[in-house]
């Protein structure tokens, strides 16, 4: 106990390793692991506007196959916007080569999510597994893939992290950018309340794929929002050149529901993904369709750790003016009833935060061990086990709400 104190008392120093720990070619754990460990070493200081080189090594705890990883080679630098002002920081890491690791789709991008603003370090995994649940064959849900892990940077222990997919082009098997073509497949993030769906252009967005700096290709979402805004009711809702043809709306409402069932305040007009592919030749032209992205201020709590209330209903432009049509509504409706009875019931959701409870194990300790919620600047004392307790009675007053105001909304259309 003594070790684990010591360690875990070690300094947090975002900047140049020392030689020891540059050089060490065996990472040492003073303590016995139950999820994963990351070694991330860097021999430079990490910053976010710039990547420095780094090595990525992986201790499994014993009894798991795949003993201590040889060092992967890459590059990394602090991953998000507002969170970067907290003292536990996240990471983004690109390895050189594509690595499948932790047994997730083989990709050389990888996030390594702090969570410092949730205290049950399970909110974007819990949301991300909930919308990939939904998946089938003929309609995938794309969601970030996750496994829990403890990080190391630099010798100094950082507490628990997840270890994410990027959502990105090869998540969602996008053709890849081809110069020589016309059109391409797209990606575009929503990064401020902008992205609403209620003027024309692409305010609030940011370009993803093609990178922008082979070529900027805002044209098909500038099309889309153009159309979303200002496109009269008989055009939005023609059977065949409206809003069905360039948006899959079965994967809307999929996505409208988990940000309606999260109650993720910031996950309608922002904080979001949309994409499509680049047209084949001899197929009909793809349709846009949505990804969740950050989901840690979601059941019950807000971005600055505020609490959510479990009766707000959320929407932007586009779903209002989709819920205005009565088939459509019902069709959202039918798919709510659908899904709370399998996948979006409270004892489904709270199911799966016991097995994360399970999965994170000791490392919950530790990692309040490393930042605690008594002192520092964290906006609340709120600890581990009170928040997985308020997250499960939560979740079953939310869905009771949405079962309320679904059938209101859908009565009212008729």
């Amino acid at each position: 106990m003594t070790t684990i104190i010591a360690m875990l008392g070690v300094g947090f120093a975002l900047s140049v390793a020392s030689a020891q720990a540059a050089t060490k070619e065996a990472p040492q754990i003073n303590y016995e692991p139950n999820v994963p460990v990351i070694f991330l070493d860097a021999k430079e200081q990490v910053v976010s506007d710039r990547k420095v080189a780094c090595k990525l090594r992986i201790v499994f705890p014993k009894g798991q196959p795949g003993g201590t990883t040889n060092a992967l080679p890459g590059v990394v630098r602090f991953h998000g916007a507002s969170s970067q002002a907290f003292a536990k920081k996240s990471f983004a890491v690109t390895l050189d080569a594509p690595t499948a690791l932790l047994g997730m789709n083989q990709s050389p991008h990888w996030v390594l999510n702090a969570a410092y603003i949730d205290r049950s370090l399970m909110r974007h995994k819990l949301s991300y597994d909930l919308f990939r649940s939904l998946s089938t064959t003929a309609a995938p849900r794309f969601a970030a893939a996750s496994r829990f892990v403890e990080v190391n940077f630099n010798g100094d222990y950082q507490g628990a992290y997840l270890l994410m997919e990027r959502v990105d082009r090869i998540m969602f098997g996008l053709r890849p950018y081809n110069s020589n073509e016309i059109r391409h497949a797209c990606v575009y993030k929503a990064i401020d309340h902008a992205a609403n769906f209620s003027q024309p252009g692409h305010g609030g967005y940011e370009q993803r794929e093609p990178d922008p700096l082979a070529l900027a290709y805002w044209q098909p979402l500038d099309s889309l929002n153009k159309f979303v805004s200002s496109a009269p009711d008989a055009q939005f809702f023609d059977p065949v050149t409206g809003i069905a043809s360039r948006l899959d709306l079965d994967n809307a409402i999929d996505f409208h529901l988990l940000v309606l069932l999260t109650s993720n305040m910031d996950g309608i007009t922002k904080n979001f993904i949309v994409a499509a592919d680049a047209p084949a030749a001899s197929s009909v032209k793809p349709r846009f369709f949505f990804a969740p992205w950050d989901y840690d201020a979601t059941f019950g709590r807000n971005w600055d750790a505020t609490v959510v209330p479990p009766s707000a209903w959320l929407a932007n432009h586009l779903f209002d003016r989709l819920l205005d049509q009565p088939a459509y509504r019902d069709k959202f409706a039918a798919r709510w009833n659908e899904l709370r009875k399998r996948a979006f019931s409270a004892k489904t959701i709270q199911a799966m935060i016991d097995n994360n409870v399970r999965e994170l194990g000791p490392a919950v300790q530790r990692n309040a061990a490393r930042w605690p919620t008594s002192t520092g600047p964290y906006p609340d004392r709120l600890a581990f086990a009170e928040d997985i307790a308020q997250m499960k009675l939560w979740a079953e007053a939310r869905v009771k709400w949405l079962d309320e105001e679904i059938g209101h909304r859908v009565g009212a259309a008729h």
